[in-house]
């Protein structure tokens, strides 16, 4: 279209729309209509109006070649969507572009019509708030006040045509008894549990080796976060970190630098344990023995060496564990010399198994050595505990091994479940375990759970 005076016509489709043949269907647009429209058009055309302002009496040629068509001059519901031609055009009153034959393409087409009359609806300014009425200012009081005491008195109350229905919610009777009350509840209980509620303590001290040969399965986490569960609830524990990596030290907050007294001290060059032992900060009753990077060297320094699968539970046995409860030992992911080493120290060995496919296949190899290891080095070591750690719910394969595991072992499995938490990784970076870094997250709550039932078992085996 051509402008004319510099105002501008719509393009071609709108034209097309206001013609008499398509009623209706300009309605979806969002120019001005009435006098305001009549004026502009009578300025570019130099036409007049109607008398009624809303329309054009006829067919008007201006200078500039324009052709104004008449306009519909009453209002008219939108009609319902027509059948499109299949190569587009006019059908039924309303205009189809090409390639709108498609019943899908006629529906959006639709929806989107429906969308822009209801934009523009919105547009139109409300009108002019009338003057309150008295009495029905205090008809719509008295229904407030109906509501008001409907949600004092805890039930539902049902509005006549102004007020509608409102549903008050049940409220439990404890404010415990809610998931944010409950977490609240097991946070204060893991913060605040220390020897206000101590935990059954073992009649002699149990020396727990962890281990798998698979890296990555929780063997450190569950280490530290076990030993601070149950220091803080009343026993006395020490954590040899026998990994190289030396990540028990570093969650722990115990200094492991190069120098340092440690456990390869301990190991090649006969120093006692006493000696390399450190307390915890913050943690009273829980002791750590650190490893730094010289234990890396250990096994291949240790083949030499008479009776080199004995040298931990020689400097174990001098060591005067009367004053502790447990003696977790960490290993390292494989099955060399150190974990060799913790398997004859220790008289029991508590598996961390994570919920996937992987670590199901080493768990043969692993329960191989701890057999060979009990028929020719250490009689009395056998398998008392399996741990589920990195649970993620959302998978089929979790729920799968964690019953595989549970039918295969039975009551060795403990009852409580590690999930994956993003907490559990966090506290090692800030020099914590989980337990004291967020007490209240579902990694510290399921720890803790765990540390409880293996102080609950020690009082059976104890019985």
């Amino acid at each position: 279209m051509v402008p004319a005076d510099g105002l501008g016509w719509p393009d071609w489709p709108l034209a097309v729309a206001r013609h008499p043949a398509l009623p209706g269907l300009h309605r979806g647009h969002a120019e001005p209509e009435g006098p305001e429209l009549a004026q502009a058009l009578s300025a570019a055309s130099g036409a007049e109006p109607d008398a009624g302002g809303l329309g054009w009496p006829g067919e008007t040629r201006t200078e500039t070649g324009v052709t104004l068509v008449p306009a519909v001059t009453e209002r008219q519901s939108a009609p319902a969507a027509p059948s499109a031609p299949p190569g587009g055009g006019v059908a039924n009153g309303a205009y189809f572009p090409t390639g709108a034959g498609s019943p899908r393409v006629r529906q959006a087409l639709s929806v989107a019509v429906s969308r822009e009359t209801a934009t523009v609806s919105a547009a139109v300014p409300a009108a002019p708030e009338p003057a309150k009425d008295p009495a029905k200012y205090a008809a719509a009081y008295a229904s407030r006040n109906v509501v008001e005491d409907a949600m004092q008195g805890g039930t539902a109350a049902q509005g006549n045509g102004d007020v509608g229905s409102v549903v008050i919610p049940e409220v439990p009777p404890s404010p415990q008894d809610t998931p944010i009350g409950r977490a609240a509840e097991a946070a204060a209980g893991v913060r605040g549990g220390g020897n206000d509620h101590p935990w059954p303590r073992p009649a002699n001290c149990r020396i727990m080796t962890i281990a798998n040969q698979k890296g990555g399965v929780g063997k450190t986490t569950s280490a530290v976060n076990l030993a601070a569960s149950l220091a803080q609830h009343g026993s006395r524990v020490l954590v040899i970190d026998l990994d190289p990596q030396g990540n028990t030290s570093t969650a722990l907050d115990v200094d492991h630098h190069v120098g340092t007294p440690s456990v390869y001290n301990m190991l090649v060059e006969d120093r006692p344990l006493a000696d390399i032992v450190k307390p915890v900060e913050g943690l009273p009753g829980l002791y750590c023995a650190p490893a730094t990077i010289d234990l890396a060297g250990a096994e291949i320094e240790l083949v030499p060496l008479v009776a080199r699968e004995s040298r931990l539970s020689r400097a174990v046995g001098a060591y005067d564990s009367s004053g502790l409860d447990y003696i977790l030992i960490d290993c390292p992911p494989s099955l060399g010399l150190l974990t060799l080493n913790a398997l004859v120290a220790a008289r029991e060995v508590l598996i961390p198994i994570q919920c996937e496919y992987y670590a199901l296949e080493g768990l043969e190899q692993l329960i191989r050595t701890v057999d060979l290891v009990k028929g020719h080095l250490n009689p009395v070591l056998q398998i008392t505990t399996i741990l589920l750690t990195m649970y993620d719910g959302r998978t089929r394969l979790a729920s799968q091994v964690a019953d595989d595991v549970r039918s295969h072992f039975g009551e060795v499995v403990l009852q409580s479940i590690i999930p994956r938490s993003v907490r559990v990784s966090e506290a090692p970076s800030y020099g914590q375990s989980v337990i004291t870094y967020d007490p209240g997250s579902s990694g510290s709550i399921a720890y803790v759970e765990a540390a409880r039932e293996l102080s609950i078992r020690s009082q059976k085996m104890a019985g």
